[in-house]
């Protein structure tokens, strides 16, 4: 995969110093359907399912040696896929806020309906004090 084509997500808000980079594409992809999924399996088991996951993730993170998608191995790609869903339910269910960043990715984030703060701050849509 072409470094354009890929995101890091930050677990700093998630108590764990970790960053991960994985295909931009697979992000919004599973993004795009976790509303369902919380709604299909509930509220509560997905919570219960988020601190199972983030408590595997915090166990396993010593053994990871590569956080980057394309450089991993079977393994450590399963690794990042966890640290995705556990980013995206944390967001949904704990509104714990997603830090991301990557080439390209505020052109994909507003292609998929989001907002492009930077415009909005600057047409004065949202006020810059919310940011300082």
């Amino acid at each position: 995969m072409n470094k354009e084509n890929m995101m890091t997500i930050c677990l700093d808000n998630f108590d764990l110093d970790c960053t991960v980079e994985v295909p931009v594409g697979m992000f919004f992809e599973l993004f795009a359907i976790m509303p369902n999924m919380i709604e299909k399996f509930g509220y509560e088991k997905s919570l219960e399912e988020y601190f199972e996951m983030l408590s595997g993730i915090k166990s396993d993170f010593e053994n990871i040696k590569s956080l980057s998608w394309d450089r991993a191995n079977e393994y450590e790609q399963q690794f990042l896929r966890r640290c995705q869903v556990v980013a995206m339910l944390g967001a949904h269910l704990q509104d714990i806020p997603l830090l991301l960043a990557g080439n390209g990715l505020v052109d994909c984030i507003t292609s998929v309906g989001g907002v492009n703060v930077t415009e909005e701050v600057l047409d004065g849509s949202i006020p810059i004090e919310q940011f300082v």
